[in-house]
């Protein structure tokens, strides 16, 4: 059952804080477009802010509620990016049907069956084998099931661990809201100080403005995100481990941008979708955290074992 968020501790810490950096970072819109305010409302910076302004509280409500709010913004986020995946690879129907349903299986098994979790990738990979062999049509199966179980693994597997980690662990919450906001943070950080500094490209064939200045930018934004919501991060959380956290969480944020990156440059296309104005599809805000939840939560627990 969902919990009153409301009542819930550090909410309004948290509420405040995210409705703190959002008025920054409006204040820094209105800044930087100054001689051109007439045109204010159609500015992608602007467009950006007020996206983030609709995304940032349905992510605090959701996860300080929990219950089935987090299984529905998970479902949400998991449907519209595979809608856009399948569009972008040129799924057949009945695979992109299939992976809209595995990725529903997925998240009612991380909410309520976390035992076989595990399974659910060579799950999803026996399911898809049995198209060719019942339909009969075996012209560009071996495409079609790659793409659908990519699509399943890049999409539908990490976006269950939003649900997995929030019923798993007595710190799961903390975790999606510090790490959310880092995240966040990395995204805006790594672009305002690439595009301001320039120099040497990170990985030019595959995405051309960013540079390792962006990079140092979104380890600044991670450290700010962490340092924000500070008051969240409990006392295990020593200081090896949460440094590790954020080197490792910085490396993710970059590495599914450009994961990203490949997929649509391989497709020859800009944004994955239209969904959010300023930045694009769904795929295009998401792709960071689709890295981040699960290879941040095993960094998580692999560092546990550190000494202090």
């Amino acid at each position: 059952m969902p919990h009153n968020p409301l009542t819930q501790p550090n909410f309004w810490y948290v509420a405040i804080t995210i409705a703190s950096v959002l008025l920054l970072g409006l204040a820094g819109v209105v800044i930087a477009e100054r001689n051109r305010l007439a045109q204010l409302a159609t500015s992608t910076l602007f467009l950006r802010v007020r996206s983030w302004a609709i995304i940032a509280p349905v992510f605090v409500l959701a996860v300080f509620s929990g219950g089935f709010l987090v299984f529905l913004l998970a479902a949400f986020v998991a449907m519209q990016g595979a809608a856009e995946y399948g569009r972008l690879v040129g799924l057949h129907r009945r695979y992109a049907w299939l992976l809209c349903l595995w990725i529903l299986v997925g998240l009612l098994v991380a909410a309520l069956a976390r035992n076989v979790f595990l399974f659910l990738p060579l799950g999803f990979f026996l399911l898809l084998t049995l198209v060719p062999i019942i339909t009969g049509e075996v012209d560009d199966a071996v495409r079609q099931l790659a793409g659908a179980l990519y699509g399943y693994l890049y999409i539908g597997l990490p976006m269950s661990y939003l649900v997995y980690i929030k019923a798993a662990e007595p710190w799961g919450r903390e975790f999606l809201l510090v790490t959310g906001l880092a995240v966040a943070l990395a995204d805006v950080c790594a672009f305002i100080v690439g595009s301001v500094f320039k120099g040497p490209r990170l990985a030019p064939k595959v995405s051309p403005n960013k540079t390792w200045s962006g990079v140092l930018g979104s380890l600044l934004g991670a450290c700010l995100g962490i340092a924000l919501l500070s008051r969240l991060i409990p006392d295990s959380w020593t200081l090896p481990r949460l440094a590790t956290l954020v080197i490792v969480l910085v490396v993710l944020a970059v590495w599914g941008d450009l994961a990203e990156s490949v997929l649509k440059r391989s497709f020859a296309t800009k944004d994955a979708g239209t969904l959010l104005p300023g930045f694009g599809g769904i795929l295009d805000r998401v792709d960071s955290l689709l890295f981040v939840l699960p290879l941040g939560y095993y960094t998580l627990l692999a560092v546990s074992w550190l000494p202090g």
